[in-house]
């Protein structure tokens, strides 16, 4: 593992996605998106495709000579001012194990997953897409909910192509 590597990714992403005050990838929002095409650039490096579910998870699947699984992540979104390592290190980690192994079969399948919506700050409702994906979201809870602009969780969800109402539909 380069951990010289994983910390230029991380100041790199630090570059593109802070203020002098933090990290400001506050989930569904530009900035955020921002960090999320920064990842799919990195992925894509390692030809490797990311799928993305219908509550918005980003996986990447390194395929290993045993249908075993080991899944990694963390998400890309941070809290306002949110440390430099807020959420990305498990990503950025996650990603520096994929390369270790791209020249060569890994013994067990790799899965690196960017949860959606982890920290929760801006609706106020965290594990968002973890949730989604472990079927324990419950959409009646969440179906109102707006942020401090008045932005409506369900329509900043459609600003990034995914319907409330299909989350629980992980495939």
């Amino acid at each position: 593992m380069s951990a010289q590597r994983v910390i230029a990714d991380l100041r790199e992403l630090a570059a593109r996605t802070s203020t002098p005050n933090g990290a400001q990838r506050l989930a569904w929002g530009p900035v955020w998106r921002d960090a999320r095409n920064w990842f799919k650039e990195k992925v894509d490096a390692l030809g490797l495709p990311i799928r993305t579910d219908s509550a918005g998870n980003n996986w990447v699947t390194l395929p290993g000579a045993s249908p075993k699984t080991v899944i990694v992540g963390s998400h890309l979104d941070s809290v306002p001012n949110g440390g430099w390592l807020d959420g990305c290190l498990g990503v950025v980690a996650g990603l520096e194990a994929l390369r270790m192994h791209t020249a060569s079969q890994p013994p067990v399948t790799l899965v690196l997953v960017d949860w959606a919506d982890e920290e929760g700050a801006r609706f106020g409702r965290s594990l968002l897409g973890s949730a989604a994906a472990a079927g324990s979201l419950r959409i009646d809870d969440v179906r109102e909910l707006k942020d401090r602009d008045g932005t409506r969780l369900v329509d900043a969800l459609s600003e990034n192509g995914v319907a409330l109402d299909r989350m629980l539909a992980i495939t």
